[in-house]
């Protein structure tokens, strides 16, 4: 079984693409570089906690799945706050309702991509072709539509960074959100690439973030609202 998990993830800026080209033009100079570490960090959060706590399931309101602090040790755990959008795709809209400290930069995907590597078989150049094979097919998607809002506020899209991680260990709990689909508790080695942003600190305060991404001809929707309370 191809252990490839696409996901589309919380945004804090407002997106409007109206082509493929809108994306393919972002990404470019240093920013790439930091946000694969950023990436990966995140990839490490996101997919490590189990089912009780995972950031991925959707439908939920309250605090108990909405802790955005990296992992320990990690080189962003004191000046980075992680966002995460709902596991497979779904047009049915998810609602989260989540405090985070203020003085905090965000992070999170437009859009991502992680393949586990579970089989002897999945060599790392397949697991590499197939992350990058979709975020291709997203971006070259001629009825590709991103809108995101911040407060009703649209941002400019040069704020997203094409970025791919390089192959790292992460480690699955028994208890993860894989384990349907076969996926045992234990360390794969991981590459994830995806679309990628940094959002500066938001001033303290109630914040309305929600976006929606359409992918049709991938197969690929998401719709979510984060309602977002920044306390000192």
């Amino acid at each position: 079984m191809k252990r490839i998990i696409i996901m589309a993830l919380g945004v804090l800026l407002a997106l409007v693409l109206a082509t493929p080209m809108g994306i393919a033009q972002v990404g470019q100079g240093n920013k790439t570089g930091m946000a694969a570490k950023l990436a990966e960090a995140w990839t490490q959060w996101a997919w490590s906690k189990p089912v009780g706590v995972s950031p991925l399931i959707g439908g939920y309101t309250g605090t108990d799945r909405c802790d955005g602090t990296p992992l320990p040790l990690s080189p962003t755990q004191d000046n980075t706050w992680f966002l995460a959008g709902t596991f497979g795709s779904s047009e049915v809209e998810t609602v989260r309702t989540c405090t985070m400290p203020a003085d905090t930069q965000l992070f999170f995907p437009v859009v991502s991509a992680s393949f586990f590597i579970t089989e002897p078989e999945e060599t790392k150049q397949i697991a590499r072709d197939t992350v990058k094979n979709f975020i291709r097919a997203i971006e070259e998607d001629p009825d590709l539509s991103i809108v995101v809002t911040v407060d009703g506020e649209e941002i400019n899209s040069k704020q997203i960074v094409r970025a791919q991680t390089r192959f790292f260990p992460l480690t699955f709990p028994e208890d993860n959100i894989l384990a349907p689909f076969g996926v045992e508790g234990g360390t794969y080695q991981t590459i994830t690439n995806g679309l990628w942003v940094t959002l500066p600190p938001l001033p303290p305060g109630e914040h309305e973030i929600h976006f929606e991404a359409r992918a049709p001809n991938a197969d690929f929707f998401q719709n979510n609202t984060y309602r977002l309370t920044v306390v000192n």
